[in-house]
């Protein structure tokens, strides 16, 4: 198993992340090669999965917002297609397991957007 947590460098790593990148045809063949070597440079900066995403210690999220300011809470979301409905409660669940969102109780909802 290789991630950037382990092995950043390692050929295969690299190898994956140079195949999942799309180098435009409209480069040179000297910039595709500063491109690729770039991207081996920096491979320890690319996450090949979500759990390979993580968090930034002592980062906090604030939203300056005006004391006694209302939000809609109203949902206008169209609904899903069972297979749009499965694609994202696979993907929400991926990020709950790598730990990059939590659940939150329904109270503390305070605004929702489409």
């Amino acid at each position: 198993l290789f991630t950037h947590t382990t092995d950043p460098w390692k050929p295969e790593r690299i190898c994956s992340i140079l195949r999942a990148v799309t180098i435009g045809t409209n480069l040179t063949t000297e910039q595709t090669a500063t491109v690729r070597a770039l991207l081996t440079e920096y491979a320890d900066c690319f996450a090949l999965s979500v759990s390979e995403v993580l968090p930034v210690k002592g980062a906090v999220h604030l939203l300056n917002i005006p004391d006694g300011a209302t939000f809609s809470r109203k949902v206008h979301q169209c609904p899903l297609t069972p297979p749009q409905k499965e694609f994202l409660h696979k993907k929400i669940d991926e990020l709950l397991v790598a730990g990059i969102i939590a659940h939150c109780d329904p109270s503390q909802v305070k605004c929702v957007s489409p």
